[in-house]
């Protein structure tokens, strides 16, 4: 359903009836109170910060050099979000802010992941306020798009890191060849330096820490 509702230069169809009374209802009354439920469950639990303070400690100069990225990287604390470093779509208009911590073990993953949601709900709230009305689709619809001969790369900040497309066309209507930079398969890299010294029960925290997609590593 999500993948089949964008097109070029828009989307399929319209929001149906009543859709963004309750998106905003979702959005303001209760995406924030979840947030702080699980902040109140696990942030100061002391089973969590014992098994996760000083864990799979990653630092800055390891998270920058294995090409890590998203709450990996941001977690070691370097301030890198494509949204902001170059943004796309309209991200440009929303205020929000790149969350890093110092730290760059399991806990501060975790924190990063947790503050990016409360970011993530400020931006739904902008876009719900601000969403424009007109048309869904400007001109005909198109479902093949017929791309110059040439080469190019695009991204954008998944929730995972950097999730890139490297594309090169001959002028047909497929592509001649492409590839994909996934963040899961890249982040993964960090995994041996960040377990070393640490026992197998250790293992699995900070595996689930980097927060891969197997569908994503394997492909």
């Amino acid at each position: 359903m999500m993948c089949n509702y964008f097109r070029f230069g828009g989307v399929a169809f319209d929001l149906p009836p009543g859709w963004v009374e309750r998106c905003t209802a979702v959005v303001n009354n209760r995406l924030d109170g979840r947030i702080n439920e699980l902040d109140r469950y696990l942030s100061a639990n002391e089973i969590v910060l014992d098994r996760c303070k000083g864990v799979g400690v990653l630092t800055r100069e390891q998270a920058i050099n294995l090409s890590t990225a998203g709450p990996v990287l941001r977690a070691s604390g370097v301030a890198y979000d494509i949204r902001r470093v170059a943004p796309y779509g309209i991200y440009d208009r929303f205020e929000f802010d790149v969350i890093t911590t110092p730290n760059g073990d399991l806990y501060d993953r975790y924190l990063v992941r947790l503050r990016e949601m409360r970011e993530s709900v400020k931006i739904l709230k902008q876009a719900l306020r601000d969403l424009p009305d007109g048309p869904i689709l400007p001109g005909k619809k198109s479902y093949q798009i017929k791309v110059p001969a040439g080469e190019a790369y695009s991204r954008v900040e998944n929730p995972k890191g950097e999730l890139g497309y490297y594309v090169v066309s001959d002028g047909s209507a497929t592509a001649y060849r492409y590839h994909v930079r996934s963040p899961s398969f890249i982040n993964l890299t960090a995994l041996e330096p960040m377990c070393l010294g640490h026992t197998i029960a250790d293992v699995v925290g900070i595996l689930g820490s980097i927060d891969i997609v197997l569908g994503e590593v394997d492909r």
